[in-house]
């Protein structure tokens, strides 16, 4: 488990399906009803800060984000991770 000021829970190293590293986790959010949670974030393994992706998975807290990425298949992380880089333009 690796924390930082980005994430304040769990983070869930993972490859893409071209072999890179990359890191899923709960990044601080607005959620609904303006209030704090975290959203699905990803970035390259060992990445800086302003390498975040923030996917549109939204969580009511880091505990429910923990909950939900600890036991996501790879399968499952590669899918979101593809559909979070389309929506932020591409790569």
């Amino acid at each position: 488990m690796n924390r930082d000021s980005m994430s304040t829970g769990y983070t869930r190293e993972f490859e893409d399906e071209s072999g890179a590293r990359w890191e899923a986790f709960g990044a601080p959010a607005v959620v609904a009803h303006g209030r704090p949670g975290a959203v699905l974030a990803f970035r390259p393994a060992g990445g800086a800060e302003d390498d975040l992706l923030r996917s549109t998975v939204t969580f009511n807290s880091f505990d429910a984000a923990d909950l939900a990425i600890r036991p996501m298949s790879e399968k499952e992380l590669r899918r979101r991770l593809a559909l979070t880089r389309m929506a932020a333009g591409g790569v």
